[in-house]
């Protein structure tokens, strides 16, 4: 065989894979996209990851699928994804418990912040409101702090679980202010709310959305909200930080995310098209709605600020001496 020819064949097999990589990267997404969800149907984390796969999938001409995979404080879903082929067909819809607070509780989980994946986009954040039993005589942080120390060890407080930011959050504000408050884990925001409005438990930490149908029915009042500015669902309850205690802020976010090592072009793909979902019309006021603020930050910005996020929750949960064992 003439060695230039050889040469060429040669050549056009070695370009070959990469220009099938090029082509497919270029036509993304050509088939359904997966994106895990790691809770179960119906809570925050849920209610926003299809709120973009519609968006998407009209963006895109193919479906965007939500795949809920629940257990774990979110670890198996998060897991899940961590471990998945990176080409784009399987992301991850998370948020700060199981990408920022988990990890800061456990001994160990089975991925990494932030080696396991590609950050895409962050979409939207939330504060947690200190809600309180609308039977008690607290209107505002001082009178929550009299209250409690008045009655030491007779406050409960309702989580959605051990090791979650509901629970972080109230125990560091124990102890950061000397309190002596009982935890008391339930299963999801939802029933916690219910125990505190039903006066089973003096206060909860929750978002907006969880504690707002209880907020407006009377049987919770919010005292304030832990994000760094006041959330538009509750225009007229002040921030932890106006009242006096700036070091317990707390913002909670949801984002996208893929597997490390998903090509390049792929990841700027979705991280454009989520963005444009975040900047389209209504959607502001659609999150508003939900208690939710929009919170796009992408790539490099994205992971720096988890990783941030992260450093804060272990610190906190050192300061506490809270660690969760097991799987």
């Amino acid at each position: 065989m003439n060695r230039k020819l050889l040469r060429f064949l040669l050549a056009a097999f070695a370009f070959a894979p990469a220009a099938s990589t090029i082509a497919q990267t270029t036509d993304y997404p050509t088939q359904t996209v997966r994106v895990i969800v790691p809770y179960a149907p119906g809570g925050g984390t849920d209610i926003t990851a299809r709120i973009v796969a519609e968006q998407l999938s009209k963006e895109w001409g193919q479906s965007v699928i939500i795949e809920n995979r629940p257990g774990a404080a979110s670890q198996i879903g998060i897991d899940f994804v961590s471990k998945a082929k990176p080409d784009g067909y399987t992301l991850l819809w998370a948020s700060s418990d199981g990408l920022s607070i988990l990890p800061a509780v456990k001994a160990t989980v089975p991925y990494k912040i932030p080696g396991s994946f590609e950050f895409i986009s962050s979409f939207s954040s939330y504060p947690l409101v200190h809600s309180v039993s609308a039977k008690l005589p607290i209107t505002n942080m001082k009178e929550f702090l009299d209250y409690a120390k008045a009655h030491p060890g007779q406050m409960n407080y309702a989580s959605t679980g051990p090791g979650g930011g509901s629970h972080l959050q109230a125990a560091y504000i124990a102890k950061e202010l000397g309190l002596d408050l009982k935890h008391v884990p339930y299963d999801s925001g939802g029933p916690a709310s219910v125990a505190v409005a039903g006066g089973h438990a003096e206060f909860t930490e929750q978002g907006p959305s969880t504690v707002l149908p209880y907020i407006k029915a009377g049987t919770l009042r919010a005292i304030v909200v832990s994000g760094s500015k006041r959330a538009s669902a509750l225009p007229d309850v002040p921030t932890i930080a106006e009242a006096g205690y700036p070091n317990l802020t707390s913002d909670l976010y949801y984002g996208i995310l893929a597997p490390a090592g998903t090509p390049a072009a792929i990841v700027q793909k979705v991280r454009d098209d989520v963005q444009k979902v975040l900047k389209s019309p209504g959607m502001t006021e659609r999150l508003n709605s939900l208690g939710l603020e929009p919170f796009g930050l992408t790539g490099d910005e994205f992971k720096t600020f988890v990783v941030n996020d992260l450093n804060k929750w272990t610190k906190a949960a050192k300061a506490i001496d809270f660690r969760l064992s097991g799987p």
